[in-house]
């Protein structure tokens, strides 16, 4: 998918794969663990570089989607990444500082919506951080429950219905 100067595509190999990863880190670092509490940040950065991550991707349980922007130099940059567990749980979605507002999670989650209902999944979860939650509404989700903690880590349950409707005739 292209829009502007950005592309967007499935990440096929393991070094695009562990850039993005490595792009997660440096965002959620910046945005999200400032109002984490150690425990939280330890806990995100062990699920990010754990074991259970490398096993989901090499079953295929696990699809990551990157966003990469046409540089100055017709180099291209990595500035966001998706990643959907199972075909219906958003597990990383982050997008650098100085590329928010411009249509990028929107677009990730375009690329990832349409892989969700080629897998036949009739909704999309994620577990919300607050900086997120406004994102997540605006792509229509909606929260399924309060708050939760765990190890650490503030989420809100929040599913979006993608099934696609049967036109009318």
């Amino acid at each position: 998918m292209k829009n502007k100067n950005f592309r967007i595509c499935a990440a096929e190999t393991t070094d695009e794969i562990n850039r993005s990863f490595v792009l997660a880190e440096k965002v959620f670092m910046e945005y999200e663990a400032p109002s984490f509490t150690k425990r939280g940040v330890d806990s995100f950065l062990n699920f990010l570089r754990g074991k259970r991550v490398k096993e989901m991707i090499s079953d295929g349980d696990f699809k990551v989607w990157v966003c990469y922007a046409q540089g100055a130099s017709a180099d291209e940059e990595l500035v966001g990444m998706l990643a959907l567990r199972e075909g219906c749980h958003i597990s990383l979605a982050f997008v650098r500082g100085d590329f928010h507002r411009q249509g990028i999670g929107r677009m990730l989650y375009a690329e990832a919506k349409k892989y969700a209902l080629s897998m036949k999944t009739e909704a999309i979860t994620v577990n919300a951080s607050d900086y997120g939650i406004p994102f997540y509404r605006a792509m229509g989700f909606r929260e399924t429950d309060m708050q939760l903690d765990a190890d650490g880590i503030i989420y809100t349950p929040m599913e979006a219905k993608i099934k696609k409707r049967k036109k009318l005739i």
